[in-house]
């Protein structure tokens, strides 16, 4: 798997970055902006699944608020793609990309579980939301400590 991070890291895109001034720091920006907001939304419907938020049908919130959460989750891989690409290949071997790759499928498998939990069980809807809110953290907190290790 090494050559893909190496073709990311000697892409166009990762010179591009390399090259520019601006590129980073504002992929940079608007990746924390989009982790902020993106955690946000699912916090919010992850609570109302929880039972945190009484006046809230929690199956309707997480339909409205659903999509809204993708579009930022998408913003989110793609600033995290220009992070990544100018040093992709020392990047690659990092422990906490590692640990965070392995934390985000998990989120993302949680996802789709809690999808399907939404039309069978509100326990096992309360339970993928609890779990949701553990998981997206995790990923946002190694995904910071990914410059410090």
């Amino acid at each position: 798997m090494d050559w893909l991070w190496l073709a990311l890291q000697e892409s166009w895109l990762g010179g591009l970055v390399r090259r520019s001034a601006l590129l980073y720091p504002a992929a940079n920006i608007l990746h924390v902006l989009g982790v902020m907001g993106f955690f946000a939304l699912v916090a919010v419907m992850d609570l109302a699944l929880l039972g945190a938020l009484k006046p809230v049908a929690p199956r309707q919130l997480v339909a409205r608020l659903r999509p809204m959460a993708l579009g930022l989750f998408l913003l989110v891989a793609a600033t995290g793609l220009v992070l990544l690409a100018p040093e992709a290949a020392a990047i690659a071997g990092n422990p906490a990309f590692l640990a965070k790759g392995a934390l985000l499928l998990l989120a993302l498998a949680n996802v789709i579980a809690n999808t399907l939990a939404l039309r069978r069980s509100e326990a096992a809807a309360r339970l993928t939301a609890g779990l949701s809110l553990l998981l997206w953290l995790g990923v946002a907190a190694l995904g910071r400590l990914i410059a410090y290790v």
